[in-house]
């Protein structure tokens, strides 16, 4: 009876292990998956409007001579001071290039720069060294282009078109401290220059820019004035830490890159 239960349970195993392998063999084969597509990683565009401010340092130099006095002139020295301002502009980014229009307004500070002799008449007027001539620039306003290169969030740039400053002159009474013969115009010009920025935030920008400015010579006539009236020219640069924001009004403000 033993002999006769062990030889049936033997053949029941066999049997289903034979039924297990022809059902595996009877499954179809595994199918073939395609790997996922890999996931776009975004890169910052700099297509859009953007406003903000600036603030930083400008050295600058004017020169002039007494036009009823030809031979009598003077220049002032490079001297520094503050300059701060707003701008707003504009721009559109073609793969890594950038090309925009921007303009701003700056004022300076109200320094006058002082005089160096630079004629046969010395420092400024008719008796060297009693008096001199000062000018300053008041405040510069421009508008140009740029042309920039991005990476992702950072890009650099250089930039140049008109720009237009309020320049004021001067006589001064060394002894006293006295001024005389105020003038003042509005002088058209040029600049030219570069920077970078860089992206903190989609909306939030911070860069360094600088700016190389000339202008051209006008007359500066004041009132009641004959020996005075003088011709005034102005050069400038200036170097400014800027914070913009930036609002994008094209679709599509972020790039894919795989």
């Amino acid at each position: 009876m033993k002999a006769l239960i062990k030889s049936i349970v033997t053949a029941t195993v066999a049997s289903l292990a034979f039924a297990g392998a022809a059902a595996a063999a009877d499954l179809a084969a595994r199918p073939y998956t395609k790997a996922p597509p890999p996931v776009a990683a975004a890169i910052y565009d700099w297509s859009g409007i953007y406003v903000g401010g600036a603030a930083g340092g400008i050295w600058n130099t004017t020169n002039g001579d007494f036009y009823n006095f030809p031979g009598f002139g003077w220049r002032t020295d490079s001297h520094s001071d503050w300059t701060a301002g707003g701008f707003a502009g504009i721009q559109k980014q073609w793969n890594h290039v950038v090309f925009g229009v921007e303009g701003g307004w700056n004022a300076v500070g109200n320094g006058w720069g002082s005089t160096i002799a630079n004629g046969i008449a010395g420092p400024c007027g008719f008796v060297a060294g009693i008096q001199s001539c000062q000018a300053r620039i008041r405040d510069i306003g421009y508008i140009g282009g740029r042309l920039g290169w991005a990476w992702d969030r950072w890009m650099v740039y250089g930039q140049g078109g008109f720009a237009r400053a309020h320049i004021e002159s001067q006589g001064l009474i060394n002894a006293t401290g006295l001024a005389f013969s105020p003038a003042s115009a509005d002088h058209n010009g040029w600049y030219a220059g570069a920077g970078f920025d860089y992206a903190v935030l989609d909306y939030l920008i911070l860069g360094v820019d600088y700016k190389h400015y000339e202008f051209d010579t006008v007359q500066h006539n004041c009132a009641g004035c004959f020996a005075d009236n003088r011709n005034v020219n102005a050069k400038a640069d200036s170097v400014m830490g800027r914070i913009s924001f930036k609002f994008n009004p094209w679709p599509g403000a972020v790039v894919a890159k795989y």
